[in-house]
């Protein structure tokens, strides 16, 4: 029992000589308490001023001690990190965040800063969004507005849905197809559309029964008023065929050999068309927009001009649509979920309409009397199957049918 007691008052002696010469090995604290870091950050203002559109385009925040090094800078909207474009002492440029709502609240850091700036009050709202209620059990195809921006959609199943400006949808017509693939507005009110048949079919205004109005030369897939109150169509009989809408009569205007025509759009006193080539030939484009001059008011056309060889560029791609703005601009609607709408200029110089919120097919466009747009989304997954609303922020091209 005494060595035992011996030997603990050994280890404890050890242990007490350890300890204290480990206190004077520790190094004196990090802490510096004269240290107070770079000057914070202050927000000042923000450009555009009060709001803009969630994931379009960019946004400048003006203010004070950013960072010149665009890395250094943390730039959050609520939660939501943004990313930063560039930066000076005084001023940051982010990409427009995927956030909505009236009070956002905008606060950044820079690098070696202890603090993180003022709280920036912000609006964001939502250039692109669902429209109508549609659900994965309503299958949207064609689109046409009329006067009062009433929106009107094919849907699968022989009806005509018509969604108010406030987005209430209801049942405007029971009619003879399962779905139309082109519609558009006619005088009155009254609404024309096709099926790929060999005829262009009449709903009256309000809602009435419809049937046939002309039958023509081949299958119609599209179909667009002119200036002078007729119609140009075309579709699957690889030919343009123009309407005399007094007196119902068909006739083929312009051959366009190999050809389907998948949309129609007038404009500036041409037709364009959206055309998918079936023939045999290789050196051909698969799907190209081209062109047509309207000659006279009897629907005499010029030669076709190739305006965009869409194939070229994207060669596994589909091509749907094709529409306007007033300015000339084109704007293409297509199969790929990143180039959703592809927007042209008039230099053949291309982008993507709102690649971060855009990200499935566009089957059919159709603006509004001012500066909405209106599409239908297609896609294998029936959740994403929807009318989307868009605000292009410019008027589109007239729709003479409905002037």
């Amino acid at each position: 029992m005494k060595k035992i007691l011996i030997s603990f008052i050994i280890i404890l002696s050890f242990s007490f000589i350890w300890f204290m010469a480990c206190e004077n090995d520790v190094p004196s604290s990090i802490y510096d308490p004269d240290e107070q870091g770079e000057a914070t950050p202050a927000i000042s203002s923000i450009t555009p001023a009060d709001s803009t559109t969630t994931g379009i385009g960019n946004i400048v925040i003006s203010g004070s001690n950013f960072s010149p090094v665009a890395e250094e800078n943390l730039v959050f909207f609520n939660k939501t990190r943004a990313k930063v474009v560039s930066s000076t002492e005084n001023e940051i440029i982010v990409e427009s965040p995927i956030v909505t709502g009236d009070s956002v609240a905008v606060k950044l850091s820079a690098r070696n800063s202890y603090h993180f700036s003022n709280d920036y009050l912000y609006s964001l709202f939502e250039a692109v969004y669902e429209f109508g209620g549609f659900d994965d059990y309503t299958d949207p195809y064609a689109l046409a507005v009329d006067n009062d921006e009433n929106l009107y959609v094919s849907i699968a199943g022989k009806k005509i849905e018509k969604v108010s400006p406030d987005g209430t949808r209801e049942t405007y017509a029971n009619v003879l197809v399962d779905k139309c693939s082109g519609m558009v507005m006619g005088p009155n009110g009254d609404i024309y559309y096709a099926n790929i048949l060999q005829y262009i079919f009449l709903l009256p205004a309000g809602g009435g029964q419809d049937g046939i109005f002309v039958r023509t030369p081949g299958g119609v897939q599209d179909l667009d008023f002119d200036a002078n109150g007729n119609i140009f169509c075309g579709g699957n009989g690889k030919e343009i065929y123009w309407v005399n809408v007094a007196e119902k009569t068909s006739t083929t205007v312009k051959e366009y050999p190999s050809t389907n025509i998948k949309s129609i759009r007038v404009f500036n006193g041409y037709v364009y068309v959206v055309g998918d080539y079936v023939g045999t030939e290789q050196d051909q484009v698969k799907f190209a927009v081209y062109r047509n001059q309207i000659l006279d008011a009897e629907g005499t056309l010029g030669e076709t001009e190739m305006v965009f060889a869409f194939s070229n560029e994207f060669p596994t791609a589909i091509l749907y649509s094709v529409n306007f703005d007033i300015d000339g601009i084109m704007y293409l609607g297509t199969s790929m979920p990143d180039n959703a709408i592809l927007k042209v200029q008039q230099d053949g110089s291309y982008s993507a309409l709102y690649p971060r919120v855009m990200n499935a097919e566009t089957y059919e466009m159709c603006w509004g009397n001012g500066n909405h747009m209106y599409i239908t989304r297609r896609n294998k997954d029936v959740t994403i199957r929807r009318v989307l609303k868009l605000n292009m922020f410019i008027q589109g091209a007239p729709y003479y049918g409905r002037q």
